[in-house]
């Protein structure tokens, strides 16, 4: 079976590297984005897919939009399958009909439709957290099912699931395509359906109303766009290693309940959370301890 692989975050390289190390398939290239400006000089940055397979050999396509031109160089490679996770844009129904187009999908659908449904499950911290595998439909993520795979919700952080629901989704995908002739497709029922948009960098704002969400966003956002509070002063101040001391109890939003060793105590409108580190705007970060003690903050004033 020759396979052309669509995909560019690291999360799908953990997903391709599975079908590429098993000999019952021919990889016939990658297409993933183009190479992107990174950090402040803007240097052209390749896709981590690009990164781990050029380096294998394999073809690579990084067209800036799927045209014609584009289509007839994948016909050209005659895949039997066209393997998609997380490409990261829609696809033309003209490119889907060029072969049986797999993806691998990080929800358990119909739940979480879209761009970020690994954030969506993290901030909605649902019992189970899955992965699943359809067929592309020109609909958005809509195709018929062809297998799930699921993990229990350990109160994990996005790099954590991440890695976690990739090899499992390796595993899915390796299992799908093996039974591909034998599968019986399953429709999805879209009055269950729930969606997702693409993550933008001021859903990271919070504010010191309810504990226990502030902590699921930073479990969902940790790595972008953060969890971060705007200052009185106008700058924002951006919260990491965080933890959920308790969920009910009644406070003044983000007054410094306790100072420790290695953490402070923040007071939530519902509940509070230990914090080991902030970050005011422009500056390093520090430990959350430091950091009171140069704004000279004491317990009872609010964090700010």
């Amino acid at each position: 079976m020759k396979i052309l692989f669509a995909g560019t975050p690291a999360f799908a390289t953990a997903i391709f590297e599975r079908i590429y190390h098993d000999n019952s398939f021919t990889i016939v290239g990658l297409l993933c984005q183009p190479d992107k400006p990174f950090g402040r000089k803007g240097e052209l940055k390749p896709p981590h897919t690009k990164e781990h397979f050029e380096a294998l050999g394999i073809k690579i396509l990084q067209p800036t939009k799927i045209d014609e031109d584009t289509i007839k160089i994948i016909e050209s490679l005659a895949p039997d399958v066209i393997l998609v996770v997380a490409y990261g844009k829609i696809l033309p129904i003209r490119f889907l009909n060029i072969a049986c187009c797999i993806n691998i999908h990080a929800s358990l659908l119909p739940q979480w439709r879209g761009a970020s449904p690994l954030q969506q499950m993290l901030i909605n911290q649902p019992d189970y957290f899955g992965i699943t595998a359809m067929n592309i439909s020109p609909k958005l993520d809509s195709g018929e099912i062809l297998g799930y795979s699921y993990l229990p919700n350990t109160h994990q952080d996005f790099p954590t699931l991440s890695l976690e629901l990739a090899q499992s989704g390796g595993k899915l995908a390796l299992k799908v395509l093996k039974n591909l002739s034998s599968l019986q497709a399953l429709k999805q029922i879209d009055a269950d359906s729930t969606y997702c948009q693409k993550i933008k960098k001021n859903d990271g704002c919070v504010t010191f109303d309810n504990a226990c969400e502030i902590y699921h966003k930073y479990l969902a956002y940790c790595v972008w766009p953060h969890i971060f509070i705007h200052s009185s002063l106008g700058y924002t101040l951006k919260l990491s290693h965080i933890s959920l001391c308790e969920a009910s109890s009644s406070n003044t939003q983000g007054e410094i309940l306790a100072i420790e060793s290695d953490s402070i105590i923040i007071g939530c409108a519902k509940g509070s959370l230990r914090i080991q580190t902030l970050q005011q705007e422009g500056k390093k970060a520090l430990s959350a301890v430091e950091y009171l003690c140069g704004k000279r903050l004491k317990i009872g004033e609010i964090l700010c």
